[in-house]
């Protein structure tokens, strides 16, 4: 159990990621101790409402599932509104994926009596360099605390992936339920369809997806896709291929479908009754990856091809131990989707081979459950005695 008090800053650079990010890990901290504060610090409290409806975008300050939150600018023009009303408690600060402080902010934490460390929570990455740069000191001119980077990571020497107590328990009573099932449809405004297989679709807006709707048309399988409102990608699908009821011949038996964005928790539930997810950036990632479901992982374009370095490292632990057929068919649907190769191919290669990546899928999440989850290990790498 977490003993002190969590300041947690959070800048939004890619859209939803680095927001649902901080946000899940300030609710798992908060849900720790309720007589604890945790007090998460947001530059963009738009985007936080997004998928948290409880947030009022124009106040000071609120509370919400335990977490109190700050906006940004409000924080750098006076950083004394972070403290509790025990002076004294104890605080870790952790700066989501290593964002930067105002100097304000610095300078608060350099004389601030008990900061036990701070904490630059770094972006998940399965290469191999992750375990040795994990728990390195950080050291920044000014500021003389234990200052530390701290890398999410699939391997016991990182530290792990977010994982609420509990979760692939509550997942499997989802899917040895039908009317949980049914419910988590109705949530989203939708009807259990027997015929038809369920994707989800959350990726960038230069995902090929057309060439992977071309692939699925081609084999005449029913799908129905659903398309989060607001996401760039949703918006170019209506753009330059409107929707039509019925789909049309672009279309054949795919029946695209809209829907608002709702909070975390019913994300993961629909990602749970879903056959196929298609996830980008971070937070996503890992929600499919718990899912237990055949997803595709879509990659931000880096300069220099670093994002095919990164989708190689973890389709290297993702499929290791897998029959050669198989891995082959998942990573080369990976690689189409993230621009390098055929889709028609690749969806050829994987279809006859579903059942066996399903229970991959699931077999994977329960192996990567085996290990602490991240918030145990953060709240240990806390103790300035830990080096």
């Amino acid at each position: 159990m977490s003993t002190h008090a969590w300041w947690i800053f959070c800048r939004v650079v890619d859209n939803l990621g680095d927001a649902g990010v901080s946000w899940r890990l300030a609710r798992q901290l908060a849900a720790l101790s309720s007589a604890l504060p945790v007090t998460l610090v947001i530059d963009r409290l738009q985007t936080l409402a997004r998928f948290c409806p409880a947030l009022v975008t124009d106040v000071p300050t609120q509370q919400i599932q335990g977490v109190r939150i700050l906006p940004w600018a409000a924080v750098e023009q006076d950083p004394a509104q972070l403290e509790s009303e025990d002076h004294e408690l104890p605080v870790s600060v952790v700066s989501s994926f290593s964002c930067d402080l105002p100097a304000s902010v610095q300078a608060f934490l350099q004389h601030r009596r008990v900061i036990l460390r701070w904490i630059l929570f770094d972006y998940l990455s399965a290469e191999s360099w992750v375990e040795g740069c994990h728990g390195l000191p950080a050291p920044i001119p000014g500021y003389s605390g234990p200052r530390h980077f701290f890398f999410p990571g699939f391997t016991p020497r990182t530290g792990g992936l977010l994982r609420e107590p509990g979760l692939l328990a509550r997942r499997s009573e989802v899917w040895n339920s039908l009317a949980r099932q049914k419910a988590i449809w109705r949530s989203w405004g939708l009807t259990e369809k027997t015929n038809l297989s369920t994707l989800t679709l959350f990726a960038y807006p230069d995902a090929p997806w057309q060439s992977l709707r071309e692939a699925m048309v081609r084999t005449g399988q029913a799908w129905r896709w659903v398309l989060f409102e607001g996401m760039e990608i949703t918006e170019r699908i209506g753009q330059t291929d409107p929707f039509r009821a019925p789909a049309g011949e672009a279309w054949g038996r795919i029946e695209p479908v809209r829907v608002a964005l709702r909070t975390q928790d019913e994300y993961d539930g629909l990602l749970w009754v879903s056959r196929f997810n298609l996830v980008r950036g971070e937070d996503s990632f890992v929600r499919a990856q718990w899912a237990g479901r055949p997803f595709l992982w879509h990659l931000y374009p880096q300069a220099e091809g670093g994002h095919q370095a990164k989708l190689d490292a973890f389709l290297e632990r993702y499929l290791a131990g897998l029959e050669t057929v198989l891995a082959k068919a998942v990573a080369d649907l990976f690689r189409a989707w993230n621009g390098w190769g055929e889709m028609t191919a690749a969806w050829q290669g994987i279809e006859p081979r579903w059942q066996e990546w399903e229970r991959h899928a699931r077999a994977w999440s329960e192996r990567l459950a085996e290990e602490p989850d991240l918030v145990t290990k953060l709240v240990n790498f806390s103790n300035p005695e830990l080096k």
